[in-house]
C-alpha cells in the first residue's frame, strides 16, 4: 500500500548562476581586499567573516581567527590566521545576500546556522599560481559553496569536483561570471587547476567561498 510519507533525498551538489546585476555589484569589492600576511599571501588576498541568516537578513557574528587542522590542510594546517572582515558596504548589498539565499535553499542550511565566508582574489603575475594549494581536499564542513565572480586575463583555474581523494574529476569547469557550485563536503572532494596569466600580464580570479556545518 502506498503512503504519502515524504522522503528527504540526500544532498549531493547543485550548480547555479548569480544574476549579472549581482556580479556587477560585487566585483568592485575585490579591489578593496587587503594584503595577506600568511604563506598564501604571495598569490591570494582574502577577507573572512562569519554570519547567520535570520528571516532573510544577515547577522554578523563576532570576529574570530581562522584555523584548519593539518589533517585537512597540509599547506597551512594548524596556522592561526587573522583576516580583516568583509567590509560593511559589501555586507549590506542585496547581491551579497543572494549568495546566502542560494546556499541555504540548495543545501538545506537553516536560519541561525553559522556560515563562514571567505572573499578571495587569486592572482598570477608573470608565473603560474595555485588556486587550491591543498590539492584535492575537503574543507571539513557539511556544506560548501564556491562562487566564481570573475576571471581576468588568465587561463586554467577550472574548479574540479571529485568523488574520492584520488579519483579523476567528476566535474571540471572554468566557472565565471557568477557561476557556482554548492556541494556536500562530506561526500565530495574538490580541487582547482593552477592559473597562468595571459601574455605575461597580471591575471586574477575572484571567488567567494561559503562553508557551514548543519545544525542537528
Amino acid at each position: 500500500m502506498m503512503t504519502n510519507k515524504f522522503i528527504t533525498e540526500p544532498f549531493y551538489l547543485e550548480l547555479g548562476q548569480l544574476s549579472p546585476d549581482s556580479v556587477n555589484h560585487l566585483t568592485p569589492s575585490f579591489e578593496r581586499l587587503p594584503p595577506n600576511p600568511y604563506a598564501d599571501g604571495e598569490f591570494r588576498l582574502r577577507r573572512y567573516s562569519r554570519f547567520t541568516v535570520e528571516k532573510g537578513s544577515l547577522q554578523r557574528l563576532p570576529a574570530q581567527a581562522f584555523v584548519q587542522d593539518e589533517s585537512i590542510n597540509h599547506f597551512q594546517g594548524n596556522v592561526v590566521r587573522q583576516y580583516e572582515e568583509i567590509d560593511d558596504k559589501t555586507v549590506v548589498d542585496p547581491a551579497f545576500i543572494e549568495l546566502f539565499h542560494y546556499f541555504q535553499k540548495m543545501a538545506s542550511v537553516s536560519d541561525s546556522t553559522p556560515i563562514e565566508v571567505h572573499q578571495l582574489r587569486i592572482f598570477a603575475d608573470h608565473k603560474s599560481a595555485e588556486v587550491a594549494p591543498e590539492g584535492i581536499h575537503q574543507d571539513g564542513f557539511d556544506r560548501i559553496g564556491i562562487y566564481v565572480m570573475q576571471r581576468h586575463n588568465i587561463k586554467g583555474g577550472n574548479i574540479n569536483v571529485h568523488l574520492k581523494k584520488n579519483s579523476p574529476a567528476l566535474i571540471s569547469h572554468s566557472f565565471d561570471h557568477g557561476e557556482f557550485v554548492v556541494l556536500n563536503d562530506r561526500k565530495f572532494f574538490h580541487s582547482a587547476q593552477a592559473i597562468q596569466p595571459i601574455n605575461g600580464e597580471l591575471g586574477y580570479m575572484d571567488i567567494f567561498v561559503l562553508t557551514a556545518n548543519l545544525v542537528h
